[in-house]
């Protein structure tokens, strides 16, 4: 009898698919963890190299402007001769801390009746101010430069009001001056207030 090939035939088929189904479920399950970690930890080293190191530097402490609370004024030596002649007011730092004077104060003689009144507020010299530093006990002056009567007996002021750089407060000092000529509003006058210095005179 002719044997039947037929049932052989679609076993051995059979089995060859299930081989070639194993080999390629096994290709396709192939883990790709190794590449993903490489890059995760390529990423985390990037950035943690980019931080930038951080410092916070401390800022310079910066003294306030003087007051009249922190400063004393006295007159300081009057200089000069028949023509312009100059007066010295001296500011000393009777607090316990630094401060700081800039630009102009101000200076107004007051007197008799007048005129012109009884105040005479001095004007600003065309000089550049300058800022410092007072620590406490220094001095620093402002000069009043002030021209004396050149006919009669002018105008002799009895007492001076005198105001820090910035400040609204004033001191009061008596004048040891002689007469003044008065220039109220005059264009050029002789008689002014130069900006606060450092040192106790000019």
């Amino acid at each position: 009898m002719p044997l039947n090939r037929r049932p052989l035939l679609a076993l051995v088929v059979a089995a060859t698919a299930v081989l070639a189904g194993c080999q390629t479920s096994g290709t396709t399950a192939q883990p790709t963890g190794t590449g993903t970690s490489t890059a995760l930890t390529a990423s985390a080293t990037a950035t943690h190299e980019a931080a930038p190191a951080t410092t916070t530097a401390a800022e310079p402490v910066r003294a306030d402007r003087c007051t009249l609370d922190q400063l004393t004024a006295s007159v300081g030596r009057t200089t000069g001769e028949a023509g312009q002649r100059h007066t010295i007011v001296v500011w000393t730092n009777t607090s316990g801390a630094a401060c700081v004077m800039d630009g102009f104060g101000g200076v107004d003689l007051e007197g008799p009746d007048d005129p012109m009144g009884r105040i005479y507020s001095l004007p600003r010299a065309s000089a550049a101010a300058e800022s410092f530093s007072l620590a406490p006990d220094e001095q620093a002056h402002t000069t009043i430069t002030w021209l004396p009567p050149q006919d009669g007996p002018g105008w002799t002021p009895t007492t001076m009001r005198v105001t820090p750089p910035n400040e609204t407060r004033s001191a009061q000092l008596e004048w040891p001056g002689s007469a003044v000529l008065r220039q109220d509003g005059a264009t050029h006058p002789g008689t002014y207030i130069g900006p606060v210095s450092p040192g106790a005179e000019g």
